[in-house]
């Protein structure tokens, strides 16, 4: 069974991340390289590309970059591809991979909130599963907005915050008290086709009402919202889809600089 735990946000929160990530690299490039999440398989890859499905030769930054599966695939969508992640063990292996099979992806150790480039360079900046991996996210959006060029897109994808909260795991906190705080969720493992991660690991919680704030404030419009899920008719035929995601896992927002 695994264990969950709601906290106030730890001071120690960036330490405590690139220690996690440092034992957790190795298993999600394994995760990442195997195609053994189904949930990115069959729904969220699909998702955070389809709002630039139909632009060509964007500039793009892929936000928390990972070992570089998504830099992958829009490079190869002829996309000029820059990826940055805070963790040098996952960046050293993207590096590695562009160097035997070259697609022109320029990889960077780098945070969020300071990113390093120029002020209006980018076209996109795509997060998959990312923005809830900073203790602040405010700056971080901020810091897209200076870098992305007037009418560029921001599209984030992450955990669905209004079902961050399961009932069963809660105590004597009310579902209310919770949701509508900053809240540091922690897991003892990821648990993804049967292999348990080294490591425990936690994300950041905020209100749907706090996300979209955050956005609007930093000079962003938002152009769509979508939830994205298997079909339907998986859902219906297929048990291990009806047990794994019987609640919406994830939500996406589209915004574009104004």
């Amino acid at each position: 069974m695994q264990k969950t735990e709601y906290n106030t946000v730890s001071k120690s929160w960036n330490k405590e991340k690139k220690k996690e990530w440092k034992k957790n690299a190795e298993f999600w490039v394994k995760i990442i390289r195997e195609n053994l999440d189904p949930f990115r398989i069959a729904v969220t890859n699909k998702a955070i590309l389809k709002p630039i499905e139909n632009n060509k030769n964007l500039k793009i930054l892929d936000a928390g970059c990972g070992e570089g599966y998504l830099s992958r695939s829009l490079a190869k969508l002829g996309h000029e591809t820059f990826g940055i992640d805070f963790c040098p063990r996952l960046i050293n292996t993207a590096k590695e991979l562009e160097r035997k099979k070259p697609l022109g992806i320029k990889y960077f150790v780098r945070n969020f909130s300071k990113t390093g480039f120029p002020s209006s360079f980018f076209d996109a900046v795509l997060s998959h599963q990312t923005i809830i991996e900073t203790k602040n996210p405010g700056m971080a959006i901020n810091e897209f907005t200076r870098i992305l060029k007037k009418g560029g897109k921001f599209i984030c994808l992450f955990l669905h915050p209004c079902f961050d909260f399961k009932p069963e795991n809660l105590k004597k906190s009310p579902l209310s008290l919770l949701y509508f705080q900053k809240t540091q969720i922690k897991k003892d493992f990821y648990f993804v086709s049967g292999i348990k991660s080294p490591s425990p690991y936690f994300y950041l919680h905020l209100p749907l009402s706090e996300w979209v704030s955050l956005l609007l404030k930093a000079g962003f419009s938002i152009n769509d919202i979508q939830e994205p899920h298997p079909s339907l008719d998986l859902l219906r035929k297929n048990k291990w889809w009806r047990d794994n995601f019987s609640r919406p896992r994830f939500i996406l927002i589209e915004s574009e600089k104004r």
